[in-house]
């Protein structure tokens, strides 16, 4: 994998290249008051696949992305009601996987930071797969 570019800080919104805004729901908070884990996780998620899927949507083979791995810092509370904006980067790649730094702000507060090792991924042979050379192309608002 290539290394992550060196002007790069995971708590810098200057860092990121896309951005999705997530409403938070009142159901993503837990007994304590603030938003819980798994609905930080899903803010990463919807994050991610509102870039991966329409760039991936047209590409021959058929390839989508599978998420092999995901490590998430939780730095600063979350609450309802709000919204946060979820920052994503390209910051390594691979033969057949990159790494997708992202960072929820509230404002200008980075409140989590993560890491996802994703995998291009062939639904019809059901196995990790090159992506074609255009990939990294359609790709290249995260980079």
């Amino acid at each position: 994998m290539t290394d992550t570019p060196p002007s790069f800080d995971p708590g810098d919104r200057n860092s990121y290249r896309a951005w999705t805004a997530i409403p938070i729901r009142f159901g993503d908070q837990d007994v304590v008051g603030h938003v819980n884990n798994v609905a930080i996780a899903g803010y990463f998620e919807n994050a991610r696949c509102m870039h991966l899927i329409p760039a991936l949507k047209h590409s021959e083979p058929k390839l989508t992305t599978v998420l092999a791995r995901i490590v998430i810092d939780y730095r600063a509370e979350l609450h309802f009601p709000g919204s946060v904006d979820v920052g994503i980067r390209v910051t390594a790649r691979g033969n057949k996987s990159f790494v997708i730094t992202g960072a929820i702000f509230d404002g200008d507060a980075c409140c989590a930071t993560s890491e996802a090792t994703m995998v291009f991924f062939d639904p019809r042979t059901r196995r990790s797969a090159v992506p074609p050379p255009d990939a990294w192309q359609r790709l290249s608002n995260l980079l």
